[in-house]
């Protein structure tokens, strides 16, 4: 039974088929890319929420206007801070926005912005060229007529 596998005209045929299976191996490897997914981060905060504050608001105002604070210092409870980072998988873009919020005796004291915060418009946030172009496609798709 040994002697069949040896047979020089079985060892050609193997060299013949893993010579014709290597390019299409890197064929369907070279079709094989990195995708990189979006990542968002925090609360998206904008100059708009930003200024619907007013110095004197009671903390549960402030947390109507942004949104429930990404940090809470446990050893300084009087300090929030809103951050929002955005970073686009497939390409250089990034956004980020910083917010910090300080209060005495539940009112809303003081406000730092530590980066420029977007306006409404300008928020970047995941997929949403995907989702323009899906959206337009699907418009375009219909033809004009109505559903």
């Amino acid at each position: 039974m040994t002697d069949f596998f040896a047979k020089p005209y079985l060892i050609k045929a193997g060299r013949i088929i893993s010579i014709a299976l290597f390019p299409l191996l890197l064929l369907l490897l070279s079709a094989c890319s990195v995708h990189k997914i979006d990542i968002q981060q925090g609360n998206v905060i904008t100059q708009e929420m930003f200024e619907k504050l007013k110095i004197g608001m009671d903390k549960t105002r402030v947390e109507l206007a942004l949104g429930t604070p990404l940090i809470v210092d446990p050893f300084r409870r009087n300090r929030w801070d809103y951050v929002y980072i955005y970073e686009a998988g497939n390409t250089d873009e990034h956004q980020s926005a910083h917010l910090t919020v300080y209060f005495e005796n539940n009112q809303l004291t003081k406000i730092d912005i530590q980066s420029a915060l977007p306006k409404e418009n300008e928020v970047k946030k995941p997929d949403s060229a995907l989702r323009r172009s899906s959206s337009t496609q699907g418009q375009q798709g219909q033809g004009g007529h109505a559903h």
